[in-house]
């Protein structure tokens, strides 16, 4: 009896160890299993958090790339057009008989006609433009850097007048749209420059004006007078080419005639280059080939010719440093 119940406790015994033990493996297991989850949930944070880094550097990596690409593209734009203005800005070759039978002939045209006005305008500044860097031959009288600087050249004609090929640099503190407005003004133009004795308009519009211009006697000249046309072309919203050039008419008459003798004198070709250099500040270079009927030697004009065109450039700068 006594062996029986022995028995029967390590029988207990035996079943309460086994069933503490599957307790404790299957409370292990459930933590096993709360802690494989919880690594597998880290896990899936992580390829999470890297996935987010990784589109983010690809994102900044791909803005830096695109904008990199704008960069060049701007960069690769602003090289062409500067290209191009560098292939407009040089004077296309044109044969110099061609230059100078153009320069030497002043045309006999209807000054109703505009489109023949148009296109004497075009092709005078296409002559202008191949001849703005020819100083081949000139005598340089001054150079003050961008202040003044002059260079002449005398060319004789058939009929002993002195032609006189002037080509001056200057500049002023104003702008392009100030400078235009002023230049158009010819009552301001005869009160600065005291030699003027008239100056008509009658004609005007943006590009194109048909002008009259007479001078008193001046010095060893007697009054001379001139029919001229004005053209103007913006070539960019910082440089313009004003071009002027005697026509003749027989028709024309002035407003205001003068009751003394006047002799009619040709611009064969005069023009300013007028560049914006500055916010304000213009760059001015100035082709003039005028014939004024004149047989003076050139050492007897060239000083004076020089210092004329001087005392008006300063009026110019004092007139616009007072605004």
């Amino acid at each position: 009896m006594n062996q029986c119940i022995i028995w029967i406790k390590l029988l207990l015994r035996k079943c309460l160890s086994i069933f503490q033990y599957t307790k404790i493996r299957t409370a292990d297991s459930h933590y096993q299993m709360q802690q494989f989850n919880q690594v597998e949930l880290n896990a899936d944070k992580d390829i999470e958090n890297n996935l987010k880094e990784e589109l983010k550097n690809e994102n900044y990596e791909t803005e830096l790339a695109t904008s990199d690409l704008e960069t060049k593209i701007q960069s690769q734009k602003q090289q062409l057009i500067e290209k191009q203005e560098i292939i407009e800005d040089v004077p296309q070759p044109i044969d110099i008989s061609t230059v100078r039978q153009f320069i030497e002939t002043t045309p006999s045209v209807d000054i109703h006609n505009k489109e023949i006005l148009t296109e004497l305008g075009n092709k005078s500044i296409e002559i202008y433009h191949s001849i703005l860097y020819d100083y081949e031959g000139y005598e340089q009288l001054e150079d003050n850097q961008d202040e003044f600087s002059y260079w002449i050249k005398y060319i004789e004609t058939p009929e002993k007048y002195q032609i006189h090929q002037m080509r001056y640099k200057y500049t002023l503190n104003t702008t392009i749209q100030k400078y235009m407005a002023f230049m158009k003004d010819l009552e301001l133009q005869k009160k600065l420059d005291s030699s003027i004795d008239q100056f008509e308009q009658h004609y005007s519009d943006d590009s194109l004006q048909i002008n009259y211009l007479r001078y008193k006697k001046i010095l060893f000249m007697d009054p001379r007078d001139f029919l001229f046309v004005k053209f103007t072309k913006s070539i960019d919203e910082n440089t313009v080419f004003e071009i002027s050039k005697s026509i003749e008419n027989d028709e024309f008459q002035p407003f205001n005639p003068s009751s003394k003798s006047t002799t009619r004198a040709f611009l064969l070709m005069s023009g300013n280059y007028i560049k914006q250099v500055e916010e304000n500040k213009l760059e001015i270079q100035t082709y003039s080939e005028c014939n004024m009927k004149l047989k003076l030697k050139p050492m007897m004009t060239k000083t004076a010719s020089k210092n004329e065109i001087k005392k008006l450039i300063k009026k110019y700068r004092d007139h616009f440093n007072q605004q």
